[in-house]
C-alpha cells in the first residue's frame, strides 16, 4: 500500500492515502504526526514521523518540518496525526497550528497541501473541510 502512494502524486489516490493513514495510526495509544514531503509536481521524496506526544497531544515546532523539508529540496507537504481517543475531528487547537504552519510554509515557498486527523474509523481531511 505504501508502494503504490509513493508512485503516485501526494493525496491523488485518497482512498489508498486514507486506509494507508487508518492502518498506520488508528490503533495508537499515543499521538504521532507523520508528512510526507514531494516534490513540486507532487511525487512523495519521503514519508517521515515529525513529532509523537502523549494521549491528548503532540508538540510540533515548524522548524523540525520545515527544515526536513528544506534538507529534502520537498516543496510540497502534507500532514497528518490520529487521535486515540478514536474521534477524527479536528480540534480548535489542531486548525489554528495547522493555519500558522500554512502561512509560514507559504513564507518559505512550501505548500501544505493537506492536514489529515486520522481517528479510529474514519480521516477527516482539514482542507476539504475549509479549515485553512
Amino acid at each position: 500500500m505504501r508502494e503504490r502512494l509513493v508512485r503516485t502524486r501526494l493525496g491523488e489516490d485518497r482512498s489508498s492515502l486514507c486506509s494507508y493513514l487508518l492502518m498506520m495510526m488508528r490503533n495508537l495509544s499515543e499521538e504521532r504526526m507523520i508528512a510526507f514531503f514531494a516534490d513540486a509536481e507532487g511525487y512523495v521524496i519521503s514519508e517521515e514521523v515529525i513529532a509523537e506526544g502523549q494521549e491528548a497531544h503532540v508538540v510540533l515546532t515548524p522548524r523540525r518540518v520545515f527544515s526536513r523539508a528544506l534538507n529534502l529540496d520537498a516543496r510540497r507537504i502534507l500532514l497528518a496525526h490520529n487521535h486515540p481517543s478514536g474521534c477524527a475531528h479536528p480540534s480548535l487547537l489542531d486548525i489554528e497550528h495547522t493555519r500558522l504552519l500554512s502561512r509560514q510554509a507559504s513564507d518559505l515557498g512550501l505548500t501544505i497541501d493537506d492536514h489529515f486527523v486520522v481517528g479510529a474509523r474514519e480521516v477527516t481531511s482539514m482542507k476539504d473541510r475549509g479549515l485553512f
